[in-house]
């Protein structure tokens, strides 16, 4: 798209140029781009597309006079600046005969479309359309009654015993020039009268002509360009430059069509100031009839009248639209205007709106009415559809073979239409159902028994609109499922089938796990004797049955029939294990996975197992991190809290640090992440002591393995670390005999908030040991190498609520006052 339009750009330009340097060349004046104003500039693009040379041809032209590039590029510049790109509407047209190039007619973008209430006024659209150009055709043989005229060519062919061919203009004063044969006047001849005119001038040196062996042809070539004025009610009026074989229709296209009170049945073609042709443009769109589309000579008038009468017809018709009628201004001719009635419309009577003298009216024509009644200019003919109504339907829907719509006239009866849509085999033949519209079209509704009426023992006359809907059985009951659970491949519900055995639902769900058990499967059934009126306590009917071949076939005596919602479970086999896996990391010799051998193996066998600790390794602080639940008593729910309660102060005094003019420092991502991991993994985590463990093995802390335990075994730890109330939070190096106050003491001593009594420490191994109290004297936990100090910090009351809570404590003590004074008085 944008290179078809960059090409035609530059043909305008070339064009312009080539049009420019003949203007000038003419005129005996100096070629100057800049000396042109806009408003010639203008003119020549819009009169650019008139040529029809190729873009070779146009170079090779401009070239010829003179036209550089720098005035090509000037001339563009000049163009965009005027913004006239678009003026021309599109590409040019050019078409291309196979003896001439011949000027095609200029384009316009879309017009205007006069429309009333959403209509459009018919045939307007025809001027606005990009893909419909009302070009002249100018690859057709010339006309016999074209006459020529000033800029015509004419292609002289003289073939037979002499060959030669020659190109003659037609001079402004109305002559050709034929060599050796001097000046011949053909302008205002036809085509025809000029060849013979010319075949006679051409005996004087074709003696052959006489003779029959040498013949004479002649051709229109180059055509001329003519002008054109277009008055009246015409969208764009104005003189135009059309090329000579243009007619009437082509005029109206180039100008945009008539306006929008522009009448298009009376466009009449003046010349020399007579009438000569009464254009109905309604004759070619209706008819297909152009016998008065004339040609237009030079100098033309075309005037476009205003319109005398137009009516809107809308509704169920085929072509609403709004049209301009004629002598005939009846309902039927305007029918026959838009295509007459649609295949929905209600055809007994149309409605019209009309503009009365003080009013607006409305009036009801019927039928035989519409040859006779006078349409007025402004109605507005309004077609109804037929009502969205049925006059003898009956509907039949449910379990039957053919559902739909049938004819009240042809099954007037119940059994008729039963027989007719042939219930399925799983109807619901006991009853069936009837809705029917009363006369005020409230619903009622009507039962029957579908077999009675099969069996002609009850029927029933139908009326309009009745509804019939039979049951399938499979809607009137609950849907029938079993369900399968346990050590099976698919477990979840199936449909159930009759005669449904257990073993075909386990192969339904895939057929057993590797540690399923074929003893002990149980059926669970539903107890559904409804009509019992006695009250029972049992929930379920339980069975239990033994299957004793593996590939589950021919064990009739254990592979019982199942009922609807019957719940099989396929237990695990006591006897099957899966592997247990433990994860040991840190200093042992081989740190990695192990499965679990038996259910005795405990923490020190399985160090054992991985080599046992390296010499670094520092087994006061290993922990178990331990994934499954466990019920923990009150004093190890408290333990484990303070853990995370010391951790959250850990991650809280990283993430919410403080520098010394006391701005808030952004924690880091990766250390907020290892934080919060930390306080997850506290919740997993069981205190233990792996020295302990190892030196005896009946120990407490030697615990038996569980799966997905993961232990956790340190390097040495050589430090101390200190959180929470103390001024500078610091890693403290641990030496022998290092307390608790040393620990505070290298870390700045507790600060003025600082929560002494509440202090505690979590030892590497995940225990906590909190300060001991004994009327004034604190005990402080020992301090190991890897040990972690909180000190909580005091909740502070704000200075607001101090003044608050002072104020109502010396309201109250005058209150008191008062009323001490009140009962002494």
């Amino acid at each position: 798209m944008v290179h078809s339009y960059k090409q035609y750009f530059f043909r305008v330009c070339l064009l312009l140029g080539f049009a420019l340097l003949s203007f000038y060349t003419q005129a005996q004046l100096p070629v100057d781009i800049n000396q042109l104003s806009d408003q010639q500039l203008i003119q020549y693009v819009q009169q650019a597309n008139l040529a029809g040379l190729t873009q070779d041809q146009l170079i090779a032209k401009a070239r010829e006079k003179g036209l550089s590039d720098a005035q090509i590029a000037a001339l563009q510049q000049r163009i965009q600046a005027l913004n006239l790109g678009a003026s021309t509407g599109g590409a040019s047209s050019n078409t291309t005969g196979t003896n001439s190039k011949r000027n095609a007619i200029p384009t316009y973008g879309p017009g205007y479309r006069d429309s009333i209430k959403g209509l459009q006024v018919f045939g307007t659209d025809l001027f606005s359309q990009d893909n419909l150009t009302f070009e002249p055709n100018l690859n057709i043989p010339t006309p016999a009654n074209y006459i020529l005229g000033a800029g015509d060519e004419l292609v002289v062919d003289v073939y037979g015993y002499s060959e030669t061919t020659k190109k003659l203009q037609v001079t402004p004063d109305g002559y050709v020039r034929y060599p050796n044969v001097g000046p011949l006047k053909v302008m205002g001849l036809t085509i025809e009268e000029a060849r013979q005119k010319i075949k006679a001038a051409l005996l004087k040196i074709y003696p052959g002509i006489s003779a029959g062996n040498t013949f004479v042809q002649v051709t229109l070539g180059q055509i001329r360009s003519i002008k054109v004025t277009m008055v009246g009610e015409i969208k764009r009026p104005g003189t135009y430059s059309l090329p000579s074989l243009a007619t009437i229709a082509n005029a109206l296209y180039v100008s945009g069509g008539p306006s929008k009170i522009g009448s298009l049945r009376h466009i009449s073609l003046m010349r020399n100031g007579k009438q000569v042709v009464d254009f109905d443009f309604y004759d070619f769109l209706l008819k297909g009839d152009l016998s008065k589309n004339a040609l237009l000579q030079d100098g033309d008038v075309i005037s476009v009248a205003p319109y005398a009468l137009r009516v809107a017809i809308k509704g169920a018709v085929k072509k609403p639209a709004i049209y301009e009628l004629g002598n005939t201004n009846n309902i039927a001719a305007l029918l026959q205007y838009c295509g007459g009635f649609a295949d929905i419309a209600y055809k007994a009577r149309v409605r019209i709106q009309r503009f009365g003298e003080a009013n607006r009216e409305m009036l009801t024509i019927p039928t035989a009415q519409f040859q006779q009644f006078a349409l007025a200019s402004g109605d507005t003919v309004l077609v109804d559809s037929v009502a969205n109504l049925y006059a003898n339907r009956v509907l039949v829907g449910g379990a039957v073979y053919h559902p739909g719509n049938y004819g009240l006239n042809d099954m007037p009866t119940l059994q008729q239409l039963v027989k007719a849509v042939q219930p399925r085999e799983d109807a619901y033949l006991t009853r069936a159902i009837i809705r029917r519209l009363d006369k005020d079209f409230q619903p009622s509704l009507l039962s029957f028994n579908v077999q009675a009426v099969l069996d002609g023992q009850y029927n029933l006359p139908l009326q309009r609109e009745d509804s019939i809907y039979i049951y399938p059985i499979s809607e009137i009951r609950e849907k029938y499922m079993v369900t399968i659970t346990g050590e099976v491949n698919k477990p979840t519900q199936y449909l159930f089938a009759e005669n449904m055995k257990v073993e075909d639902l386990i192969l339904m769900a895939g057929g057993l796990k590797d540690g399923a058990s074929l003893k002990q499967i149980e059926v669970s059934r539903r107890i559904r004797n409804a009509n019992n009126g006695t009250d029972s306590n049992a929930y379920a009917i339980i069975k239990e049955i033994n299957l004793t071949t593996d590939n589950l076939a021919n064990d009739t005596a254990n592979n019982i029939s199942l009922q609807p919602f019957d719940i099989v479970s396929v237990r695990r086999s006591p006897m099957y294990k899966d592997q247990i896996t433990v994860d040991v990391q840190g200093e042992v010799l081989y740190p990695g996975q192990y499965t679990v051998s038996a259910n005795s193996e405990r923490l020190s066998d399985v160090i054992k197992r991985a080599g046992g600790l390296k010499d670094d390794a520092y087994p006061a602080g290993a922990i178990l991190i331990r994934n499954t639940y466990q019920q923990r008593s009150e004093a190890d729910s408290t333990l484990i809290n303070n853990k995370l309660n010391a951790l959250e102060v850990q991650s809280s005094n990283a993430l919410m640090a403080t520098d010394a003019s006391g701005n808030p420092i952004t924690a880091d991502t990766t250390k907020k992440s290892r934080l919060e991991a930390s306080i997850t993994e506290a919740k997993k985590q069981v205190g233990i002591r792996l020295d302990e463990a190892l030196a005896n093995h009946a120990s407490v802390y030697n615990l038996l393995l569980e799966e997905g335990d993961v232990i956790k075994i340190p390097k040495q730890l050589q430090t101390v670390q200190s959180f929470g109330g103390v001024y500078v939070s610091q890693k403290v190096v641990y030496t022998k005999g290092l307390t608790f106050k040393k620990v505070i003491d290298q870390s700045g001593g507790f600060q003025q908030y600082a929560s002494r009594k509440r202090s505690y420490v979590i030892y590497p191994n995940g225990e906590i040991r909190s300060t001991k109290h004994f009327l004034f004297f604190k005990t402080y936990p020992e301090i190991k190498p890897g040990t972690e100090v909180y000190v909580p910090i005091k909740k502070r009351t704000p200075a607001n609520e101090i003044a608050s809570t002072g104020a109502a404590f010396a309201s109250i003590a005058g209150l008191i006052v008062s009323l001490v004074y009140l009962i002494k008085k």
